[in-house]
């Protein structure tokens, strides 16, 4: 499947704001609630203390068509100098489970290197067990559990590595 990957910003907020409409059962299976608006402005703006935005990468997956097909959010150095965290990886429900991600992640990860990574580091839900394998699959481990609240809901947290150093 063709795909693109572009850097987004504040002017792609209506597009991106959609996508979270298409893709909307992810949120609710996080939080309980899906709210396009909010989850954009957080994509886009969400950054830990000590970061700037020169060190968050958010681009989205377009089609041939141009249509906006998935997001991802990549953040440079954290929480550690080389550790780079993938914070979102996430496709509208029609273009899951043919290999898109699989295709997607192996650029971020040479963007990632390129960049200096040689970790790379994902929080992943444990009711999400379709995610959990993906990310089995592509050789990350867990290496912690940790409890977040997303909304009304709390959850728990697989953190999880790939290690990038050949």
């Amino acid at each position: 499947m063709y795909f693109e990957l572009r850097i987004l910003t504040e002017n792609d907020k209506n597009i991106i704001e959609h996508f979270f409409e298409e893709a909307s059962d992810y949120a609710i299976l996080e939080s309980g609630e899906s709210n396009p608006r909010l989850e954009c402005e957080s994509l886009l703006n969400d950054l830990p203390p000590e970061k700037t935005k020169s060190d968050k990468f958010v681009y989205g997956i377009f089609n041939d068509k141009s249509i906006l097909i998935g997001l991802v959010d990549l953040l440079k150095d954290f929480p550690t100098k080389g550790g780079f965290m993938l914070g979102l990886l996430e496709f509208v429900p029609e273009v899951r489970h043919q290999g898109l991600g699989k295709a997607v992640h192996e650029i971020l990860v040479e963007k990632a290197r390129h960049l200096g990574a040689n970790s790379l580091r994902i929080g992943v839900l444990e009711v999400n067990i379709a995610a959990l394998k993906f990310w089995k699959s592509l050789g990350y481990i867990k290496f912690k559990e940790t409890e977040l609240e997303f909304g009304s809901k709390k959850q728990k947290i697989d953190v999880m590595r790939l290690n990038l150093r050949d």
